[in-house]
């Protein structure tokens, strides 16, 4: 039997899983899960009509680059916004 307590609490670590530290929803988070599902069916398609399992080399670093590049975005975000103030002449 399902409670009302599980539900809340598996879609508290559902929220969690996809969520920045501060709340906010998290783009690469969620486009990457997409990637991964749709990656998911597209090799389940292609072993079930070829009998063998296709090269993951690709398909890895096609989802690692979106992830890379956010966080290339946030570092570049962050180290502009830390920048020290320069000396008024």
């Amino acid at each position: 039997m399902i409670h009302d307590q599980d539900v809340r609490r598996t879609l508290g670590f559902a929220k969690s899983i996809f969520s920045e530290p501060d709340g906010k929803a998290s783009f690469t988070r969620i486009a990457t899960a997409f990637l991964i599902l749709a990656a998911l069916i597209w090799v389940t398609r292609l072993v079930w009509q070829n009998h063998a399992l296709p090269d993951f080399g690709g398909l890895t670093l096609f989802i690692t680059t979106l992830y890379g590049l956010n966080k290339a975005g946030a570092l570049a975000t962050t180290i502009t916004e830390n920048k020290p103030e320069q000396p008024k002449p």
